[in-house]
């Protein structure tokens, strides 16, 4: 592989594992200090491209398992089911050997629903923790079933028991401060979309949110019976907004909410481009092939970064031929990053 790329493939891969650990470390995993984030953490999204990347950290890993002990009643696994179907993520099967796993006690019916959908008949076997230099890590002290059953090789996991239940008022910690007052529904959804923008129609929670529109229409003639969530119409059109200073004062948070981001498509875009910088055919081709691979990732990958609506971070790769693609490629990969 081009040095240049192997060196930004190292620094995408240290940034990525380091968003992880933000992100987990802000709803309570033990770890890492979170940062002073301005979003709204997605903990379906987060899960998913966890099961991919966190396959290089196995610290990362096992501590993501130990909150979901705690804290996987918050987990939307319909939601999480509806983006698996509409995005494209690597690591179902990993997703899949999580939710055998955590298949015990009163949360056990929740979590077969996203095991019933992977098949797990003789699956070929591999190592499932990677090192960061793509190499399988043996796995040691026997392998743990519920992952053998879904083709992985792995210990048994050692969980801490560290895992904190999440800070309420912190930022990022929208989401389920939410589903933990309001439940984990379709109408907690439709308020945490409605709190972070001025309104919205429907159809517009239902794309972003990840639900059937016809589940958000419902609920939301319903909940404008209530006079909290408030209705105006534009063009045939129906639009539903709240009172946010009220909900703030409700939540004991400030009166500007933290940011919405549609994570899903971003999340499966910067996860296809890892799996493809981690291609070892990649690492055989020459700089010219090198970037005309790159710039079809770039094209495949960009209806996704429009849905997340962080396409504007691209440069138009027509105004550079052949290799000269390289480090255009590099740089809008850090900008989607910033």
């Amino acid at each position: 592989m081009n040095q240049s790329l192997k060196t930004f493939r190292e620094g995408f891969q240290n940034l990525l594992l380091n968003f992880l650990w933000r992100q987990w470390s802000a709803m309570g995993v033990a770890g890492q200090a979170s940062g002073e984030d301005v979003w709204i953490v997605d903990p379906e999204a987060l899960l998913l491209l966890t099961c991919t990347l966190g396959r290089y950290d196995p610290r990362l890993f096992d501590e993501v398992l130990d909150w979901l002990q705690e804290n996987g009643r918050f987990i939307n696994i319909m939601r999480l089911k509806r983006i698996l179907r509409t995005e494209k993520f690597a690591g179902e099967r990993a997703l899949a050997a999580i939710a055998a796993y955590l298949s015990k006690g009163a949360e056990a019916l929740k979590w077969k629903l996203l095991t019933e959908s992977v098949q797990s008949s003789s699956p070929p076997v591999e190592e499932f923790f990677i090192s960061t230099d793509g190499k399988p890590l043996p796995s040691l002290g026997g392998t743990e079933p519920h992952f053998g059953r879904y083709g992985f090789r792995r210990g048994p996991p050692r969980l801490r028991g560290y895992s904190q239940r999440f800070r309420p008022t912190e930022t990022a910690n929208l989401a389920l401060q939410l589903r933990a007052l309001v439940g984990v529904n379709t109408r907690c959804e439709i308020v945490l979309y409605l709190l972070t923008h001025e309104a919205a129609h429907p159809s517009q929670i239902a794309h972003e949110a990840y639900y059937f529109e016809r589940a958000i229409q419902a609920a939301l003639v319903d909940m404008s019976q209530s006079g909290v969530v408030q209705l105006r119409s534009a063009r045939r059109e129906k639009y539903y907004w709240l009172l946010q200073k009220r909900w703030a004062a409700l939540l004991n948070r400030p009166e500007t909410f933290p940011q919405w981001i549609t994570w899903p498509p971003l999340f499966s875009a910067l996860e296809r481009i890892w799996l493809k910088l981690n291609d070892p055919k990649l690492a055989t081709l020459d700089p010219l092939l090198q970037s005309s691979e790159l710039r079809q990732l770039m094209i495949q990958v960009r209806p996704a970064l429009e849905r997340a609506r962080f396409d504007k971070k691209l440069s138009d790769d027509r105004q550079y031929l052949g290799e000269t693609y390289l480090p255009v490629f590099m740089s809008d990969v850090m900008n989607l990053l910033k």
